[in-house]
């Protein structure tokens, strides 16, 4: 079932006469829900079929194919494009005119009457072609500040590649960092899940041979279930950090199930804090590409006051005027040649462009603001990463002083007594679920000097070698 949508149509009154703007157009519009109608996809599109694949991705070949085939950049890159070509249109001259013109007697053009000899004549009156040529000459020197704007709108789209591709490469590192951290999550999982496996195992054997009571038994498949679930969860969830690195990369990448290969483990970073925030200051992308915006709005200043001068058109027509007959009754004209000098341009009387000019001190003034509102926006930026990576690094350092090495033997210690009989299977669980919840904290902890790290290179615009 479908509505007609109708099109109406109205009458346009050219030189008395009457013109249709179209005619009655029925779209077949569906009921909602349908895929029927003007809204259907066309037959003629193609979808390239997706097939799974799985493939082995290390950090440093995941980064070179996101710079080299990653849409957004690819799409991003034609802004400068845009601009390179808006930076040379803007020096040119304007186009010159060419003008034909011609006249036509309708009244007497083929009518005979009797011309001043008594003879028959033709009536026709003078006819004139025309050709002229016209040019716009811009004063005030509207070209020069013209193509500065241009220039300096250009520096800022090159500088806001830079920073796209710059965020870009961040993005996909902390990306990386996630499936990493996903994936050693799966693998300490599986660890912790198989020695589980293996000490239900041996909880039914010795429940077999009368050594222990159901309720051991119990606890340990317990257990294993909790461990085993935990494992299926984590696995969900690195399949899906893993299909995000995809997204990063071409179109043909979204069917590719990477396996990541990596250290999540970073070498410490020392700096001196001020010297890094006036470095980012001074050359971070973004910033960059304000500073060149607010240069083109001042220049735009400018513009807008040598837009106040009025241009001149010249124009040079060339017509050449058809004669009559001799013996014309009313106007015996001989044939002539005109050549004409035209200059034209408007009076300012009304808008003399002072608006214009305002408009451009406000942009201007709004450009600088904009500039300072980032700069401090970035010192804070900066100081609150460098915070959040020495409370990143801090809390590493404390797992790495010997707190891992003491859960290890700790848990030795509960599996070799439980073996003699010298500790209940409650404790042995409870101290396996220790070291797990420890190796969890402690490779989350890692992740987030990583991302630490991408953060303070995100906030200084200053490579801070993150890799894997």
């Amino acid at each position: 079932m479908t509505k007609s949508l109708h099109v109406f149509t109205f009458p346009l009154f050219l030189g008395g006469a009457v013109a249709h703007a179209g005619t009655a157009l029925d779209l077949a519009v569906p009921e909602p829900g349908s895929r029927s109608g003007a809204g259907a996809p066309r037959p003629e599109w193609t979808v390239t079929a997706s097939v799974p694949a799985v493939q082995e991705l290390t950090w440093p070949a995941f980064l070179r194919e996101v710079l080299s085939a990653n849409l957004g950049y690819a799409a991003a890159r034609y802004d400068v494009d845009i601009a390179a070509a808006d930076a040379a249109a803007a020096r040119l001259l304007p186009n010159p005119t060419l003008s034909l013109g011609g006249d036509r007697d309708l009244t007497y053009h083929d009518k005979i009457g009797i011309g001043t000899d008594g003879e028959r004549t033709r009536l026709r009156q003078a006819e004139s072609r025309s050709i002229g040529f016209g040019q716009t000459i811009e004063l005030g020197g509207k070209r020069r500040w013209r193509g500065k704007v241009a220039d300096e709108s250009l520096r800022a789209a090159a500088a806001t590649l830079d920073d796209f591709l710059r965020n870009l490469k961040l993005d996909a590192t902390a990306a990386y960092v996630d499936a990493l951290a996903a994936q050693q999550s799966v693998d300490r999982l599986r660890v912790a899940a198989g020695f589980s496996e293996r000490l239900t195992a041996a909880q039914e054997r010795r429940h077999e041979a009368g050594d222990i009571a159901g309720p051991d038994l119990s606890q340990a498949r317990l257990e294993e279930v909790q461990l085993r679930n935990e494992l299926m969860k984590a696995e969900a969830e690195a399949e899906a950090a893993r299909y995000a690195l995809s997204t990063f990369l071409g179109r043909d990448r979204g069917r590719t199930d990477f396996i990541v290969s990596g250290d999540l483990a970073q070498e410490p970073r020392d700096y001196v804090l001020a010297s890094v925030i006036e470095t980012a200051l001074r050359q971070r992308p973004d910033l960059v590409a304000l500073r060149h915006a607010r240069d083109a709005a001042d220049s735009g200043v400018q513009l807008a006051k040598a837009q106040r001068v009025p241009d001149v058109d010249v124009g040079l027509t060339y017509t050449r005027n058809s004669g009559v007959a001799l013996d014309h009754p009313v106007d015996p004209t001989p044939s002539f040649s005109a050549l004409e000098l035209t200059l034209s341009f408007p009076l300012p009387l009304f808008d003399r462009g002072q608006f214009e000019v305002r408009k451009a001190h406000a942009t201007a003034d709004q450009a600088q603001l904009r500039v300072a509102e980032a700069e401090l926006m970035a010192e804070v930026g900066i100081r609150t990463a460098d915070a959040q990576y020495r409370s990143a690094r801090r809390r590493l350092a404390a797992y790495e002083s010997d707190i891992l090495q003491t859960a290890d033997r700790l848990l030795d210690a509960r599996r070799i007594a439980y073996r003699h009989g010298a500790s209940s299977l409650l404790e042995l669980i409870e101290a396996q679920r220790s070291a797990n919840e420890l190796r969890r904290t402690y490779a989350e902890t890692q992740a987030d000097v990583a991302k630490s790290l991408i953060e303070l290179e995100r906030a200084t615009g200053i490579d801070q070698r993150v890799a894997f």
